[in-house]
Parts: structure tokens; sequence; C-alpha cells
């Protein structure tokens, strides 16, 4: 006879009801709400609002950020590996029953939930979960790392910007001088006081110049653009920019061999490769356990339309699994494993020296622009003073050299601001470097470069 519990019709439905719900439950999708549109540049723009957009969902962020998230899926993965698993099957199905059974319902619904869990597998599951925690640990040391180059990247093209400015300005004012001097020479030819060739002589001086200018005013575009795509903002390429008050600098510098020491102990890529070796490491010893024994535990419950008395209501059970041959496939498995720990400690060693030389690059180099600084700064007054000269001198034939002293002391003014620009750009690597944050260039000098540049 049939079960007085489960009619047919009743039964049938119920299975029905309880295979739309959970179908239901495990597909419910939610849309993903979308990135609101990034900000307008401020105008005139900051080096301060530059930096500012750092950390802005710039493309090398999200390569940089998706990796992470990769990793942490990973994890993710793993710990779900050894979690409790549970299956639902659920089937509807009518027969035709032979004439000596007991049951005469043509209905044999069935309903079954199967549950396991990995309960040991030999050291294979912790060495997995922790080398994909030294792979977050990598990514996160990356994801930083991208953070600093993004502003160092930032910095480096605000300057960039700034100093074609300059050198534009220069430039204007050599080839408005440069066709004074022609204008001049024009009509003293007019009036036959000098030959043909003097006049030819200063027209292809300034049309050289007049070439210069030209090409100043494409880097000043140019270096914009490149500004515009480092703030994550190629349609909006910025105008104005205002010169950053700098430093203050250090005095002194420490020792090289002190700075190398941090570098190697603190610089962002360096610690993410020992993570990627750590990483390596223990995935080298899950490989040797990759087809070893199992031990897992496993129970099921069902609940049927027909009663038959060789089909049990439950079981539960430990099951051990045991391979005997994998053709090889371990062994294997480990060298490829030993191979990549070979490779990142190569890499490791590599980088290392190449990091070791950064540091003193940027040490010497640090320590040069601290003498051209100062010499830079004499040459600024030294024109500053031959240009207050030069304006106290009315007389026709000294004009040229008011005109002279005004490039002089536009050129004094672009090196003092190079100098200046490269320093605090030096002193931001050199902070990358030693896996610090980069400094920005929020103090102040003698004066801002606002007061100095005219």
């Amino acid at each position: 006879m049939s079960s007085p519990a489960c009619q047919e019709p009743r039964c049938a439905g119920r299975l029905l009801v309880t295979v739309f719900l959970v179908a239901l439950a495990g597909h419910v999708l939610a849309e993903p709400p979308s990135a609101p549109p990034p900000a307008a540049l401020p105008q005139p723009l900051t080096l301060e609002a530059a930096l500012g957009l750092a950390d802005a969902m710039h493309p090398d962020l999200l390569l940089a950020q998706a990796a992470l998230d990769g990793a942490l899926a990973e994890q993710q993965a793993i710990v779900a590996r050894n979690g409790f698993n549970a299956d639902l099957e659920a089937r509807l199905r009518w027969i035709d029953p032979l004439p000596t059974a007991i049951d005469q319902s043509v209905a044999d619904h069935r309903l079954a939930l199967f549950l396991s869990k990995t309960l040991y597998d030999f050291g294979y599951s912790r060495a997995s979960l922790a080398s994909a925690e030294h792979q977050v640990r990598v990514r996160q040391y990356l994801l930083t790392a991208a953070r600093q180059q993004r502003r160092i990247e930032i910095m480096q093209r605000y300057f960039d910007v700034l100093l074609a400015d300059l050198r534009f300005l220069r430039d204007n004012e050599a080839m408005a001088m440069e066709y004074v001097t022609l204008d001049k020479l024009r009509n003293q030819q007019e009036l036959g006081q000098i030959s043909d060739l003097a006049v030819l002589e200063q027209e292809a001086a300034y049309q050289r110049m007049r070439q210069r200018w030209v090409t100043t005013q494409h880097r000043q575009r140019l270096t914009r653009n490149y500004l515009a795509v480092a703030l994550n903002h190629p349609r909006e390429v910025p105008g104005e920019l205002v010169p950053p008050s700098l430093g203050p600098w250090p005095e002194e510098l420490p020792e090289v061999e002190t700075l190398q020491a941090e570098a190697l102990e603190n610089n962002l890529e360096l610690r993410a490769l020992r993570a990627s070796l750590d990483a390596a490491r223990e995935q080298l010893v899950a490989a040797g356990s990759v087809h070893g024994p199992v031990l897992r535990g496993e129970a099921a419950a069902f609940e049927q339309s027909r009663e038959i008395g060789s089909r049990e209501r439950w079981r539960a059970g430990v099951v051990l699994e045991l391979p005997l041959l994998d053709g090889g496939e371990s062994d294997a498995a480990v060298a490829q494993a030993q191979a990549e720990v070979f490779r990142l400690e190569a890499e490791l060693a590599r980088r290392e020296q190449i990091i070791r030389l950064g540091v003193l690059d940027l040490w010497m180099k640090l320590d040069g622009l601290r003498i051209q600084r100062e010499g830079v700064e004499a040459e600024l007054d030294y024109r500053e003073l031959y240009l207050d000269e030069a304006r106290s001198l009315y007389e026709m034939e000294v004009r040229a050299r008011l005109g002279d002293a005004m490039v002089r002391i536009t050129d004094a003014q672009l090196a003092e601001m190079e100098a200046q620009l490269q320093t605090e750009l030096a002193w931001a690597q050199l902070h990358v470097l030693l896996g610090r944050q980069p400094r920005a260039a929020d103090g102040g000098v003698r004066q801002p470069l606002k007061e100095r540049v005219r």
C-alpha cells in the first residue's frame, strides 16, 4: 500500500515546490551598482588636488585590485573545499508495478539529501591555504606599490607641465627679441645702412628660434595630455597649474648603506617577492600530497513515496581514499613546484641588487642636486642684478641688452625650478624604494616657486 503520509498528488506537489524554492534561492542575481562619474578637475589645478586623485580607479589600480580579488577568491575556494557540501536530489517518476509487488501505487518519487565533508587530507589543505594566504599578501603589497607609483607618476607629469610652461615663456621672449632685432635690421637695410647678408643672417636666426618656439608650444600640450591620463581624466586636459611649495629637504643625506639596508628590508616589491617565495614553498609541500590519502565523512537521508524494504531512510559513514598509483603525476608536480621556488629565489636576489643600485643612484643624484641648487641660486641672483642694470639704461643702442637680460633671467628661473622639482621627485622616489609613503610637495623652501617665477 502507498504511504498515508505521501499520497501521489500531494507528494508530487510537495517535491515540485521544494525543487522550485531551492532553484530560486540559488539563482537570485543582484545587479551591481554603477560607479559614479569622476568629478571634474579643479581649475586652477594644484599638486595637492592632483595627488588626491592618486587612489582613484585608474586602470593600473583596477588591475592590481582585480589581482587581489582573484587571490582572495582563491583563498575562499580552498576554505570552501574543506567545508560542508550539501546536495538535494528530487525525483518525480511513475512506474507500472509488478503484480506481485506489495505496493501497487504508480508513484515512485524520491527526495534525498546528501552531506559530505573532508575530515583530513594529511596536510594538503593546510599547505594550500597557507600558500593562498601568502598570495593575498603579495597582491596587497603590489596594490600598495601601485598606489605609490601613481603618486610618483602624477608628480612627474605635474612637474613636466610646469617646466614646459617656463620653457615656452623663455622661448617666447627669445623669439620676440630675435624678431625685434630683425625688424630693426630691415629698417636699416631700407636706409642703405647695412647689407642684405646681415638681414638674411638675422632672418635665419629668427626662423630657428621660431621653430624652437613651436616645439616648446607642442610640448606644453603634450605634457598636459600626459598629466590628464595620469589623473585618469584623459578627455579633460588641465589648463592652469599652480606651482607648489617644495621641501624642506634634509641638510645632510643619511649614509647610503643605512638607506640600502632599510630598502632591502621594507621595499614593497621585495616584500611581495618574499611573500611569493613563501607561497611557492607552501605550494611545494602541497604538491607532495596532492594525490595523498583523504578521509571524508558522508551522510544521506531519503524520503520516498513507495515503501520498499531494501531502501534505507538514512545512512552515515567515514570513507578513506588511498591512491595507489598516479603515473608519476605527483613527482612531476613536486618538480614543477621546486622549479618555481628556485626561480623566485633567483628573482629575489636579482631584485635586491636592482634596489641596492637604485638607492645609490638616487643618493648620488640628490647629492648632486644640492650642489646644483646652490649654483643656480647664485646664477639667478646675478641675472636679477643684471636685469636691473639693463633696465636702467634707456639709450636705443642698449635695448637689445635688456631683451637678452630678460631671456637669461627666465633661463635662470627655469634652471632653479628644474633643480627644485628634480630634488622633490628624487626624494619621493627614494621614499618609495625605502618602503615609505612618498613625500608630498606641501612644505616650503626659501619661498614658493610661484613667487620666484614671473
